[in-house]
This record gives structure tokens, C-alpha cells and sequence, in this order.
């Protein structure tokens, strides 16, 4: 990903929102054994496509590209860690909050973020996400 992938999101004009970026070291151990997993379901997937005939797609290729170039950084040394955002989108009236969350949302999918709502969980999310004062998620 290049550096400023999250312009889309940050630089969204008129909406109220708090970004909260958080982020959990995974010991090396277990970050090889990730990467081993999904690089064995890459390959039998691929040999899968193949058996049967079917063309593989550039996304296929670019992700086993970018489980290899992870999976050459963990061996270099450098460390894996989990990312999770999270976004609290404020607005005056209800109308006002869908139209924000939607263009959100758009933004979101524009960043190549996974998008999820925490209905229910707004307190929660919010303390996590607005009050981020060193709370794990």
C-alpha cells in the first residue's frame, strides 16, 4: 500500500468523524504460521483453478506476490502487526448520519478498508474509536 492510502477517508469533505488507527504486534511465531497457512491455501487453490481448467486472475497472482513479499519481510526480521481502524461519524439529524455514514463508507471501500458497522456495540465503538486513550480493541 502506498502511504497515503487513507486520503480518501481522512480528506472526506463536511462530515464530522474521528479516525482511531490501532495496532497489535503478532508474535513472529504465530505470523509464520499465518503465512504458511494462507500461502498453502494459495497454492491448492491455484492448483485447484488449474486441474479444472480455469484462467488465473491478477488478483490471485497479486495476492500469493504479496503473501511472498510478507512472507520475505518476516524473515528479514520485521514484525507483523494487526490493524484495525475505527471511524465515528457524527451529524446533527438522523437523514444527516445515513448520508455521512454512506459517503463513509464509499470512502472506505475507496482506502481498500473491509467496512463494518458495530450496530449495538455504539458505546463501545465509540469510546474505542473517539477516546482512544491507549485502549485495546
Amino acid at each position: 500500500m502506498f502511504p497515503g492510502f487513507l486520503s480518501p477517508l481522512i480528506f472526506t469533505n463536511g462530515i464530522l468523524r474521528t479516525v482511531s488507527l490501532h495496532y497489535l504486534p503478532v508474535r513472529s511465531d504465530q505470523a509464520a504460521r499465518d503465512l504458511r497457512r494462507k500461502k498453502t491455501e494459495l497454492i491448492s487453490d491455484a492448483h485447484q483453478r488449474t486441474r479444472i481448467g480455469q484462467i488465473a486472475d491478477a488478483a490471485a497472482s497479486a495476492e500469493y506476490d504479496d503473501l511472498l513479499h510478507q512472507e520475505a519481510d518476516l524473515t528479514a526480521g520485521h514484525g507483523v502487526l494487526r490493524t484495525t481502524g475505527l471511524v465515528c461519524v457524527s451529524a446533527p439529524t438522523v437523514d444527516d448520519l445515513d448520508a455521512a455514514v454512506a459517503s463513509i463508507e464509499q470512502a472506505a471501500i475507496q482506502s481498500s478498508c473491509e467496512v463494518r458497522r458495530l450496530v449495538g456495540q455504539q458505546a463501545q465503538a465509540f469510546a474505542a474509536a473517539a477516546l482512544p486513550l491507549c485502549r485495546s480493541v
